[in-house]
């Protein structure tokens, strides 16, 4: 995959972005957001992580002005995870989406809402897709901001959803309709 529009691109994830992903999964100011702090990932588990192919998904990496700030990957929903959503599945062609941007100077630029809009461009144009779905932390609203700057909207509450540093937090589900 290679989508570029202005200063953005999306590319395909590679075994050579390993250490770009060690630097940000590693930096305390990132995990505080995506992964949690408690999480202590090594180049071994970073491979057996990252290059583990994504059943009917992809994962990517975003540059802007070509410099790599983020990661991001999709995958179509099926099974149980419309029951994890209770979100119905009623033969929409519907994905997931969990991103970050791991250069924090590059936060509160509208970057990560750009980077969404070209997913979904991609998803509905390439993969067919209906829908998109987040599930952010209710506490992280600067990602719900940039979410809904793409044009997702918060449909429902996920209580406890998501065990992050040692608990379970509390997450939004959010759509985006195509």
């Amino acid at each position: 995959m290679r989508i570029i529009r202005d200063d953005i691109l999306i590319r395909d994830f590679t075994e050579s972005d390993l250490p770009l992903m060690f630097r940000w999964l590693t930096d305390d100011t990132v995990l505080e957001f995506y992964e949690g702090r408690d999480v202590r990932y090594t180049m071994d588990t970073l491979s057996e992580h990252f290059l583990e192919e994504i059943p009917d998904g992809f994962r990517v990496i975003f540059e802007y002005r070509n410099i790599p700030i983020g990661y991001g990957q999709a995958y179509r929903l099926s099974g149980e995870m419309f029951e994890e959503y209770d979100y119905p599945d009623d033969g929409r062609n519907v994905f997931g989406m969990d991103q970050f941007i791991g250069e924090p100077q590059y936060w509160n630029k509208g970057l990560g809402s750009s980077f969404l809009k070209l997913m979904a461009d991609y998803l509905k144009e390439d993969k067919a897709a209906d829908c998109i779905l987040l599930d952010p932390h209710k506490s992280n609203p600067r990602a719900i901001r940039a979410y809904e700057k793409a044009g997702f909207r918060i449909i429902k509450p996920l209580p406890e959803h998501e065990l992050f540093e040692g608990k379970k937090e509390d997450c939004w589900l959010m759509e985006l309709v195509l």
